[in-house]
């Protein structure tokens, strides 16, 4: 049982080793997609963060970090949302955004956390919206389903 468990640390030292001499690279670049459940959203954004890329190639396996853009939807009114959203994208997908919903007239601050895949720069997740305020403002998804594609620059 202790070799075993020596066995176990040895892998994961290892493993952090050969993670830690894995350079991650800055990447910069546009991000594009589209989002919504009932009420569809356009995306944009631009991305400051991280890549990781396949061993042996330059092709993006991955990568993590912020980034600052808008969704805005012209359905029955103009929505426009500024946001501001972190994620790490490599196979699983994790994330958060804090958004400020508007049209101009009337105003509401969510917060929405995120679950998906990525790959090759392509991300599709699923977030739940939660109201920082207590503000009722109609053209919100309370889910939200998003496919995002990083165009490096």
């Amino acid at each position: 049982m202790i070799k075993l468990q020596i066995l176990c640390i040895a892998a994961l030292l290892i493993t952090l080793r050969v993670s830690a001499a894995e350079k991650d690279k800055p990447i910069q670049g546009v991000v594009l997609g589209i989002s919504g459940f009932e009420n569809n959203y356009l995306d944009v954004g631009y991305c400051f963060g991280h890549r990781v890329n396949w061993p042996s190639s330059e092709m993006l396996k991955g990568y993590g970090g912020l980034v600052v853009g808008a969704e805005v939807t012209s359905q029955d009114r103009i929505i426009v949302a500024p946001k501001l959203s972190y994620s790490i994208n490599m196979f699983v997908s994790f994330g958060v955004n804090i958004l400020y919903y508007t049209d101009f007239h009337t105003a509401t601050l969510q917060f929405r956390p995120e679950f998906g895949a990525s790959l090759f720069g392509v991300r599709m997740v699923f977030g739940r919206n939660f109201s920082v305020g207590n503000y009722p403002f109609y053209g919100v998804n309370k889910n939200n389903y998003a496919i995002t594609v990083l165009i490096p620059t």
